[in-house]
């Protein structure tokens, strides 16, 4: 469906609820850069028998565009804003949950520092940490920007596709390490590059204003209940700089936990999204996450 939000903006969702349910939990998922909706097609079933889910495409995104085309209206400011917008047209007034993966959880961290009255709890799935990763630090070269409109152009040239197939197989190789890069995911990223290679153009600005930071920053003010889950061979975005935000709120008196899955990677929403949804429902229900590390 589509959701038409306050801020002037619509946004691409999927959402999943059992009619006549008025007292189960409510659960937002936001997924990373790039990415859409579909980033959750594994999570999104193993959730909803316990949940109410809804799920969107931030603006520049799958099937959201962008009303501001600025590097300021992809920063996380404006991307909370866009997740309590959506959660008002959702009719969510009762503190919600919030999931995140990877540059999501970014997004979902700002949501809970800037909203604490609105979020009940966060859920950060490799989630982007401090300092900022390697691929982020590329994409805030000067010149990322110019260069993502000439790569933009070439996805949309037919003939080039074979090519384009190479370059965008080895620029999602890190993403889902240690698996291979799955084959159906390729074709779909594809496709949706050929028809909206602006979406490259929102990767790069995602990363401007040092958002990294700016999430080091705004830990110590998160006070609801933060689960992490990481794992262990994440190539993209290193377990150490998620315990640099999990240490943070810990010591600012919010209450976090962390947990690694040991041989995961980035895309373990993918890999891993039976144990991924076990350790969710459990963490949502009060009871923590088995194994987990605790800062003290």
């Amino acid at each position: 469906m589509r959701l038409e939000l306050e801020t002037g903006e619509e946004v691409e969702a999927l959402v999943r609820t059992l009619p006549g349910e008025t007292q189960r939990a409510k659960c937002l998922l936001l997924h990373g850069n790039p990415g859409s909706i579909a980033a959750f097609e594994q999570l999104v079933p193993r959730l909803a028998g316990a949940l109410d889910i809804a799920a969107i495409d931030l603006p520049g995104f799958g099937k959201s565009r962008r009303r501001d085309p600025s590097p300021a209206g992809a920063s996380l400011d404006r991307l909370a804003e866009t997740v309590i917008a959506a959660a008002n047209a959702l009719d969510w007034r009762a503190p919600f949950f919030v999931i995140g993966h990877s540059h999501g959880g970014g997004v979902a961290q700002v949501v809970a520092a800037r909203h604490p009255d609105r979020v009940a709890g966060l859920v950060l799935i490799a989630t982007m940490g401090a300092p900022a990763n390697a691929s982020y630090r590329l994409l805030s070269l000067p010149g990322a920007a110019a260069l993502a409109k000439i790569v933009g152009q070439l996805f949309r040239c037919a003939p080039l596709r074979a090519l384009n197939r190479a370059i965008l197989r080895a620029a999602m190789a890190d993403i889902f390490s240690p698996e291979a890069v799955d084959a159906e995911r390729l074709e779909r990223e594809l496709q949706l590059l050929s028809e909206r290679p602006e979406i490259l153009s929102s990767m790069v600005h995602v990363t401007h204003g040092r958002p990294s930071a700016q999430l080091l920053r705004s830990a110590a003010d998160i006070r609801c209940p933060t689960l992490f889950l990481h794992g262990s061979e994440d190539a993209l975005v290193p377990a150490s700089h998620a315990r640099v935000i999990h240490e943070r709120i810990a010591k600012g008196h919010g209450r976090s936990q962390f947990h690694l899955l040991p041989g995961a990677g980035h895309m373990l929403i993918h890999y891993q999204a039976s144990e991924l949804a076990e350790l969710i429902i459990a963490s949502l229900s009060g009871r923590p996450a088995r194994d987990s590390a605790r800062a003290k």
